[in-house]
């Protein structure tokens, strides 16, 4: 599933201020029911149905509300990859091993085109890799597919926030890994590291830890440097991390304990006991919560991250989608026929859905289903020609829409020219420089605007050197990003930019390949 830089980089904060760690508060219906503000996006339980069907929106924690209802049915899906927040689909692989997305605006279902793939996976819920019967990697998307043929055959593959590709292949006695920009098929960096078949990546993508004998081994996410190994007394089998990686959670073998390591020292920080050894782990996405899966029995632990200590037992089927925490701190369980929600802190029920493992679940936060307020579509406008040149210094993004969660750096610049009123073309430079001291006066243009299409900005810096730097980074399908200057009050800003294309549509459709933080904007570069 997608992740945008601002929730991720709310998650990181509170975990600076030892969000993680702070007893979590008491949950109660009532504030439940008001938790999603009216400004703020709505708290939502996804369900498919598992022999297909027709999917449907719920309103959580109303589980009984319909808030939306599919146009068409939904195959027996596998499993659920991701949900892309930008886009409103949700990623999936149907039993025959196809990649599935459900559109959660319009209603439909779409089937990517046969291939002969396996263990596919997603990092933002609208890139699918899969690995081929030779070792190859192929990334499906909704623009199109690509495929790396790798030096060895691949044997995993590691997809990043930042949209790189971590590649794992054995080589003699240990494993390599490549790391690959897509859709450049070149190698950009390379590490050997011990003979290791899974990996573990922290939500931040920063660090990915892999499990040996001995313990854990890592790289650096972004760059392949090795950290620091972290020695264990068990081989671990099963690892978690808190969302903002500071503390890593494992199940040894045979161990009757969950370790808790502490990220920057490597040592093991607290001990949880267990009734019984733990089989698989799964985290709380807000870190409030660890569930591990007994070894004996249709039994999940529940462990507090705040405290490190074990809540309780409860009963429940493991499935690939629950148990699950949900965004108000409940546990959806499976018994039965039924999805029976309940307090993580006490343990007692809040409610029972009725059949509800029938169907896979998800749980999102995301406010698509909302009818969009008018004046979001309407143009800026502005009083005269002069007050275009104030607005732009003072408000830089006007007329920029940023795509959702994401931001620019301190020393950014939105695009150059905000879209003109309705009826005006856009502001011209003059055609010779003002007088030294004097503004330059821009006419005004009464002519019927031209058609210039819509713009995907990438980047808008002050430093030419670190605008090449994105440049580079950028890769788009069917397209090739190109840098573009432009002055203002006397300073040049470096532009990272691709298109313009017909519609915003088409815009925001090439820019998500790039994996990258973007603008759309109307006009040309």
């Amino acid at each position: 599933m997608r992740t945008s830089p601002l929730a991720l980089a709310l998650v990181l904060v509170a975990a600076c201020r030892g969000g993680e760690r702070r007893p979590p508060a008491r949950t109660t219906e009532s504030t439940t029911v008001s938790s999603a503000s009216a400004n703020g996006p709505d708290q939502l339980v996804l369900r498919f149905p598992r022999s297909g069907g027709v999917a449907r929106a719920y309103a959580y924690p109303r589980v009984d509300s319909v808030v939306w209802t599919a146009s068409e049915k939904t195959p027996v899906l596998a499993r659920l990859l991701g949900f892309d927040d930008g886009a409103g689909s949700v990623l999936g692989e149907d039993e025959k091993g196809r990649v599935v997305r459900i559109d959660r605006r319009r209603g439909d279902v779409t089937r990517d085109p046969a291939t002969k793939l396996s263990d596919f996976v997603s990092a933002d819920g609208s890139a699918a890799y899969g690995i081929g019967a030779d070792g190859s990697v192929t990334r499906l998307t909704p623009a199109g597919s690509w495929t790396f043929k790798p030096p060895a055959p691949a044997h995993d593959v590691i997809p990043q926030p930042d949209g790189t590709l971590l590649v794992l292949a054995n080589r003699g006695l240990g494993t390599i890994v490549w790391l690959i920009h897509p859709p450049d098929d070149r190698v950009a960096d390379s590490v050997l590291l011990p003979r290791v078949s899974k990996a573990i990546r922290t939500p931040a993508g920063d660090r990915v830890y892999f499990p040996v004998d001995s313990g854990l081994v890592g790289v650096r996410g972004r760059d392949l440097q090795i950290v620091p190994s972290i020695k264990l007394p068990r081989k671990p089998h099963a690892v978690v991390t808190s969302p903002s990686g500071d503390r890593i959670y494992v199940a040894a073998d045979s161990s009757k304990e969950l370790l808790v390591i502490d990220r920057y020292t490597g040592n093991i920080s607290s001990r949880v006991a267990l009734p019984s050894p733990a089989l698989s782990l799964r985290m709380d996405p807000t870190g409030r919560y660890v569930l591990a899966r007994a070894s004996a029995g249709d039994t999940a632990y529940v462990i507090s991250v705040s405290t490190d200590r074990m809540i309780g037992a409860v009963p429940t089927v493991w499935r690939p989608d629950l148990p699950a925490v949900a965004p108000n701190g409940w546990l959806a369980l499976v018994r039965g026929k039924d999805v029976v929600l309940v307090d993580a802190e006490t343990l007692a029920t809040r409610r029972t859905v009725t059949g509800g493992a029938a169907d896979d679940w998800m749980f999102i936060t995301w406010n698509g289903f909302r009818p969009r307020a008018a004046s979001l579509d309407q143009p800026v406008t502005f009083e005269s020609s002069d007050s275009v040149q104030r607005d732009t210094s003072e408000n830089p993004f006007s007329g920029a829409t940023p795509h959702p969660g994401d931001t620019l750096d301190a020393d950014s610049a939105a695009p150059a020219s905000p879209p003109s009123a309705p009826g005006a073309a856009p502001a011209a430079a003059p055609a010779h420089p003002a007088p030294s001291g004097l503004a330059p006066r821009v006419a005004k243009d009464t002519t019927a605007p031209k058609q210039a299409g819509f713009t995907v900005q990438f980047a808008a810096l002050r430093a030419q050197d670190a605008a090449n730097d994105i440049l580079r980074e950028v890769h788009v399908t069917g397209a090739t990003p190109r840098l573009v200057t432009t002055t203002r009050d006397g300073v040049t800003i470096y532009r990272v930019v691709i298109g313009p294309y017909p519609t915003r549509e088409e815009a925001e459709r090439i820019a998500r390949t790039s994996g990258k933080s973007y603008w759309v904007y109307e006009g040309a570069p």
